[in-house]
């Protein structure tokens, strides 16, 4: 008890300098609440988007490179079977076909070309796309920009949902039957009974292409998503497919982990994936998704080592100059019998008192700066990274072949993540504890060590 008492006594003597060991040390507690808590809170997002993004792998035919090769030479139970692998978590059933409709018109079609083609083998004019779904509330846009205004969603074959536009269009409503057929492969018939109509707000760089091409005089309604008609990946199957001609194959294979990917890859080769098709994960995507988060992690994670170090040493000087000034305190203590040790406990003791406060402090001061820091600096590494990507001409280039439709840019239509939630956490205080009794220890080291090293008759014959 005397121990302890003794070192708040001396605490209270030595205001000056234990003040500025507690200025110190309350800087590098904030500084490392603010920098863990951002970084703890940035690994999180970013494992998030690694197995949602990159665990997610694509099998298909670089068409910049290789065009329409080998797109006969893989069938559509091929892409199925590849789905029976015990790497994969999960698998998302899909696929587009480009679509001639029968009986009603298209959004855009200048030509309002609903006539067949002379010939019943020759191929349509391509003017909308039907789209095949296992799972409708993975589709794009859905709860976000595109909502079911009426009826239901298709759940038994034949059933589907279209826009609001291409209903008005054509005067559907629900309950209405629709024929639609394959633009290539001749035979592919559908019959679908529309169960609902879902809304669809306008993408501004889709009207503006529109715009242009309808003043060149030429109309490309394949392209315009108000011309998508969704249901079941079972009903679009149902046309008992040979090949994927025609058809783009968007079967989603998510990965357990992303690392078994050449495993994965392995796998799907030895069931006939010919070398022409390519099996990836979207690094391009990913490093898109997350690069302003990695980014903002690595800073906190560089400015965190910096402030320790420089903090751990200024505090180790301070300690120095600290116990020169206390040598004949030391002296006298030991010269009436206190043991090297018993002092060493209360110069360790006033550390933790010091520390202690400065702990308490520090997160209340970590907690509430952490999250408009994060939000400042996450602003501005997604700017550098939107005007990076402007400047290296983000878009890239748009190829259709064979039914498939790609872009030279995997990381199309993606951006960083622009928000994040920063939480002082149970584990953050835990970390904070340990770097906290670390500060301690530090602070007084190197006044233990001199302790060790003072004979008490020597420091009162030198200050006499």
């Amino acid at each position: 008890m005397y121990i302890f008492t003794n070192a708040i006594k001396n605490l209270h003597r030595n205001k000056g300098r234990n003040t500025l060991i507690a200025l110190v040390t309350l800087a590098i507690i904030v500084s490392a609440v603010v920098t863990l808590t951002i970084n703890n809170a940035s690994s999180i997002i970013i494992d998030d988007a690694r197995l949602e993004i990159a665990s997610r792998v694509d099998i298909s035919v670089d068409l910049f490179t290789h065009g329409r090769d080998g797109r006969e030479t893989i069938t559509v139970q091929q892409y199925i079977s590849f789905a029976d692998s015990g790497y994969l978590r999960h698998t998302i059933y899909h696929a587009e076909m480009q679509a001639w409709f029968g009986n009603f018109y298209a959004v855009g079609d200048l030509g309002r070309g609903t006539a067949p083609p002379p010939d019943p083998n020759m191929a349509h004019a391509p003017i909308g796309r039907l789209v095949g779904n296992s799972e409708p509330e993975s589709l794009a846009g859905f709860g976000t920009y595109r909502h079911l205004i009426q009826g239901t969603k298709f759940a038994a074959l034949g059933e589907c949902i279209i826009t609001e536009e291409l209903a008005a269009l054509n005067g559907l409503a629900v309950g209405d039957v629709i024929h639609i057929e394959s633009a290539f492969q001749a035979g592919k018939t559908f019959e679908l009974e529309i169960v609902g109509i879902f809304s669809h707000e306008p993408d501004p760089m889709e009207e503006w292409q529109a715009s242009i091409w309808e003043m060149m005089g030429f109309s490309l309604p394949m392209m315009i998503s108000h011309n998508e008609i969704i249901t079941s990946f079972e009903t679009l199957m149902a046309a008992d497919w040979e090949t994927a001609e025609g058809l783009d194959m968007r079967l989603q294979y998510f990965l357990r982990d992303p690392d078994y990917l050449p495993r994965f890859e392995s796998e799907v080769r030895a069931k006939g994936l010919p070398d022409v098709f390519g099996v990836t994960i979207n690094q391009a995507a990913l490093d898109r998704v997350t690069g302003p988060l990695s980014s903002m992690r690595s800073a906190a994670t560089t400015f965190t080592v910096v402030i320790l170090a420089l903090g751990a040493i200024v505090l180790v000087l301070v300690s120095y100059l600290a116990i020169r000034e206390r040598r004949y305190e030391v002296g006298v203590l030991r010269a009436m019998g206190m043991e090297r040790g018993k002092i060493s406990v209360g110069i360790f003791m006033e550390a933790v008192v010091i520390t202690t406060l400065c702990l308490a402090i520090g997160l209340g001061l970590g907690g509430l700066g952490a999250q408009p820091i994060a939000d400042r600096l996450l602003a501005g590494e997604v700017e550098s990274a939107m005007e990076a990507a402007q400047a290296s001409g983000e878009g890239g280039r748009v190829l259709i072949a064979g039914g498939e439709v790609q872009t030279d840019d995997p990381a199309m239509g993606y951006r960083p993540i622009s928000d994040i939630d920063v939480v002082v956490g149970v584990d953050i205080i835990v970390q904070i504890i340990i770097i906290a009794l670390a500060l301690a220890a530090v602070s007084s080291l190197i006044g233990i060590i001199r302790i060790t090293q003072y004979e008490p008759l020597k420091i009162l014959r030198d200050r006499g």
